[in-house]
């Protein structure tokens, strides 16, 4: 959330299975950017360009989804941040609408990325080089 709202989002949606902890988050989330509309929200995807699963849901396969995928559209963009499976109940269904999808793995590639670059490991002048 804080990095859709860091990137130029103007509205967030946040879902939680607790209603306290959406709104704790979405308070937390304006205050830190005050341009982003964000609130908490029933999980329906309805409107929304992108659907982001940050929850634990889809790690088992008896989960259920974290959403109603028939609120999503097929032009909306279906993000997950689980990597394994590697493809969710919540991805398959989403691909299955013809919604683009992004997997979980990719979160944890850009993270190792960044880490090497606030480590400054990432090129020539390593920190080990020093």
């Amino acid at each position: 959330a804080f990095a859709l709202a860091e990137a130029g989002t103007a509205r967030l949606r946040l879902a939680n299975r607790s209603r306290e902890k959406a709104e704790a988050l979405a308070r937390r989330v304006a205050e830190a950017y005050p341009a982003c509309r964000a609130e908490a929200a029933a999980p329906d995807a309805t409107g929304a360009d992108i659907v982001v699963n940050a929850t634990s849901l889809g790690m088992r396969a008896e989960d259920p989804l974290p959403l109603a995928i028939e609120s999503v559209a097929p032009a909306t963009l279906v993000a997950e941040v689980i990597m394994k499976p590697e493809k969710t109940a919540l991805l398959l269904a989403a691909e299955a609408r013809g919604c683009p999808i992004h997997l979980g793995r990719h979160m944890l590639d850009q993270q190792v990325r960044l880490l090497l670059e606030f480590l400054d490991l990432s090129g020539p002048g390593q920190a080990g080089d020093r």
